[in-house]
């Protein structure tokens, strides 16, 4: 019996052990027909995923993606999940099948076009795994292709060769040399040619010499065309490989300006400013997402700090008919104010009104509880605490998000 329970306990340690094992998403096996081998890619889901079944979400396609996931997933963690310094953002990482498959699919081959891998690897990207990735997820239409070193050269091949297949182009310390600067005359003849719709080219470069990049600046600069937005950033502190996520962080600051704004701005706006400000921004990146945390509660702070409290109600729904995805963070500070000058009754009434839409929302659920606790009702505060974990542990939330919720029970 003993060796029997013993058993089973190891068991149950494994199981736990295996559901915690992969914290950079899910990896996926896709066949492609095009390349005609079976390709691999780890999709990161940004942690707000399952709490707003109805948002979207832009794409980040990550070259050598095994490689460099480790690094861009931790930085967007804090630059969008954490920092909401920009929209949170679906993080594809592409792998590769070794150095030589990786450097024969990411090199252009410019002396027989007929033969090149890059512009067949490049075909897989925009007609096989792009689709796929908007079948099965809720993707935006705005996507990032990245790349550096030889997958940076990659990333100006693809936009000589096909410009519009992705919105925009982050090419870090790219191969420019490669074929004697091949890329550069290339982009002369067929850049201008190709590009039919508005896209956006970010290059960036360590303390290297010897990359070419400058002659493919000149390209750029030699034929300017009102279709194509680019911007170069040297980095001499940083080298070949440390550049890439300094580069890649400011270049996503860059795509998506004005999504943050600096408290003292925001104290500068009137709340309906601050709702047209982002209402304008979602439309224009066709992207449905809740407002950053901070702005929601620069809103209210607007009524209460004018004393047109009794306003918020109407503003509040009509706010959220401009900005549907925003419902649990706009309603969650209103009752967190109406909790702070009002009464905690207030802020549970504010809170029960939006429940039926709200209880996929792990935030939701905290914030009901933490109500509860303020009204002296700790059974139903710890009723809503548990929902909050069982809903923690089906989305396989973050382990410090399972370690507020343990605490609080």
């Amino acid at each position: 019996m003993r060796h029997i329970i013993f058993l089973l306990i190891l068991c149950l340690l494994n199981l736990l052990s295996t559901a915690t094992a992969a914290p950079f998403g899910e990896r996926i096996a896709i066949n492609s027909n095009l390349l005609k081998q079976e390709r691999q890619v780890q999709v990161l889901l940004p942690e707000s995923y399952n709490s707003n079944p109805s948002a979207t979400y832009p794409v980040i396609y990550l070259l050598d993606g095994d490689y460099n996931i480790h690094g861009i997933s931790g930085m967007l963690d804090m630059l969008a999940n954490k920092g909401q310094l920009i929209p949170d953002v679906i993080l594809v990482a592409i792998a590769d099948k070794g150095t030589e498959s990786y450097r024969n699919f990411m090199t252009p081959n410019f002396k027989q076009p007929n033969k090149d891998s890059a512009s067949l690897f490049a075909s897989h990207l925009i007609t096989e795994l792009k689709p796929y990735i908007q079948k099965h997820y809720r993707a935006a239409e705005k996507s990032i292709l990245i790349g550096q070193s030889i997958g940076g050269l990659f990333v100006l091949n693809t936009l000589v060769e096909q410009p519009t297949s992705f919105t925009h182009y982050t090419a870090v310390s790219p191969s420019v040399w490669v074929g004697q600067n091949a890329i550069v005359e290339k982009a002369q003849k067929q850049l201008l040619t190709n590009l039919n719709a508005p896209v956006s080219l970010y290059l960036s470069l360590g303390d290297e010499t010897r990359m070419g990049m400058y002659d493919f600046i000149n390209v750029l600069d030699s034929a300017p065309n009102p279709q194509l937005t680019w911007q170069f950033k040297h980095y001499p502190d940083e080298n070949h490989n440390s550049v890439g996520l300094i580069a890649i962080r400011n270049n996503l600051k860059h795509i998506f300006k004005g999504w943050h704004l600096a408290e003292q701005k925001q104290a500068t706006m009137s709340a309906t400013e601050l709702v047209a400000h982002y209402h304008k921004l979602l439309t224009n990146w066709h992207l449905k997402q809740p407002i950053p945390g901070s702005v929601a509660q620069s809103l209210m702070r607007y009524f209460y700090r004018n004393k047109q409290v009794e306003k918020i109600p109407q503003f509040v729904q009509q706010t959220l008919t401009m900005l549907p995805q925003s419902q649990q963070i706009i309603v969650s500070k209103q009752a967190s104010y109406a909790g702070h000058f009002d009464s905690p009754e207030m802020a549970l009434a504010i809170l029960k009104g939006i429940e039926n839409d709200q209880q996929h929302s792990i935030s939701y659920l905290k914030d009901v509880a933490k109500t509860y606790q303020q009204l002296n009702q700790p059974q139903k505060a710890k009723l809503y605490y548990k929902k909050a974990l069982n809903l923690a542990l089906k989305q396989n939330a973050n382990q410090w998000q399972l370690n507020i919720i343990k605490e609080k029970l």
